[in-house]
């Protein structure tokens, strides 16, 4: 098992904080490998390690922390050493089919009204213009420019 300090040297870190962070980012698949000692001391198992320098190769690479966790996290790859997954207790988000109908039906009437929306707003646009003149707002400027 690794301590905070462990890990800040094998990681070439400067500070402890940055362990932490980083330990943060990608909690939920670290969880496996975290471990509590003695007077509350986190500890985290090699395979652990492991997947935080993963996380520290892809922030070298020029990606934020925000970046480099979300890949992670969305990665098929991410396997455990022994090729097991990373989080035994990760349940699915399972949605039922019935719900994926009518989250559906309602974000087409939503595209439905606003469709509706723009074209009831590009109709009153063009009736101003037509009341204006044939000139468009940026006509006026162009002649102000020119001097004309």
């Amino acid at each position: 098992m690794n301590t905070i300090s462990d890990l800040r040297k094998a990681l070439g870190l400067a500070t402890d904080n940055q362990v932490r962070n980083r330990i943060e980012a990608i909690k939920d698949l670290l969880y496996p490998y975290l471990r509590r000692g003695p007077n509350n001391q986190i500890l985290v198992a090699d395979a652990g390690l492991t997947l935080l320098r993963q996380l520290q190769d892809l922030h070298d690479s020029g990606l934020t922390m925000a970046e480099a966790s979300s890949i992670m996290k969305t990665s098929s790859d991410v396997h455990d050493i022994e090729g097991s997954s990373v989080s035994s207790r990760y349940v699915s988000n399972q949605t039922k089919p019935e719900e994926n109908d009518k989250m559906i039906a309602m974000m087409q009437e939503e595209i439905a009204f606003l469709r509706s929306r723009v074209a009831y707003l590009e109709e009153r646009q063009q009736e101003r213009q037509h009341k204006e003149g044939a000139k468009q707002w940026w006509e006026r400027l162009r002649g102000e420019i020119n001097g004309a």
